[in-house]
């Protein structure tokens, strides 16, 4: 007896969900397609035939996160606030994401670095070229108005994306500078307020010194 359509057409979202699940919980990348397919409810022959192959499973959550993404990026460049706002919640945002998926930043750099061609270039075309564009325009859109001085947005969009991403890099280095390695959503906020504090007041042009 064959699946309903419905039931096919609901398949690769549940493997998607079920790869995502494991990697969250496991705190690895390397969970296997058997252990996947199990949770599920699917088999290894099903994976192979919606995604080609792990490289593939992979790339479709990529991808899936990057479509959220963009629509966080489209809503904030259209905001009627000022850049410095734009860029501060574009970090909070960029932090937020990272601690409710906790494999995204390992996988994105996995796929970049070690990836095939095509899956390194569609990451680069779905993720970082457009997250890397609207950071340009955010900074542009602060230069024009003279709050923010004249830097170089990729090299900014670098340095984002590591602090951001770092305090979630290993329970140990956590351990050795905060005293405690456990990581929860008040110091995910927390963190996420200080590095967009940070951000800002550096791009900030600084005020003129008072007149003595």
């Amino acid at each position: 007896m064959k699946p309903a359509p419905a039931l096919l057409q609901q398949t690769p979202q549940r493997i998607v969900e079920a790869a995502r699940s494991l990697m969250t919980e496991r705190g690895v990348l390397e969970v296997s397609l058997a252990d996947i397919s199990e949770r599920a409810g699917s088999n290894v022959a099903l994976v192979s035939y919606y995604f080609g192959n792990r490289e593939g499973l992979m790339l479709a959550i990529v991808e899936a996160d990057a479509e959220q993404a963009a629509a966080h990026l489209e809503r904030l460049l259209a905001a009627d606030i000022t850049p410095a706002a734009k860029i501060a919640a574009h970090v909070r945002g960029l932090v937020e994401a990272y601690y409710a998926r906790p494999y995204l930043h390992r996988l994105l750099q996995k796929l970049l670095r070690e990836g095939s061609p095509a899956a390194s270039a569609r990451v680069a075309e779905t993720l970082v070229q457009p997250v890397a564009e609207a950071r340009r325009a955010i900074v542009a859109e602060g230069v024009a108005q003279g709050t923010f001085r004249p830097v170089d947005p990729g090299l900014i969009g670098f340095a984002i994306d590591g602090a951001c991403a770092h305090i979630f890099s290993s329970e140990q280095s956590r351990r050795t500078i905060l005293g405690d390695g456990a990581l929860d959503h008040a110091l995910v906020r927390r963190y996420a307020r200080e590095v967009s504090e940070l951000v800002v007041n550096g791009l900030t042009v600084p005020s003129p010194a008072p007149a003595s």
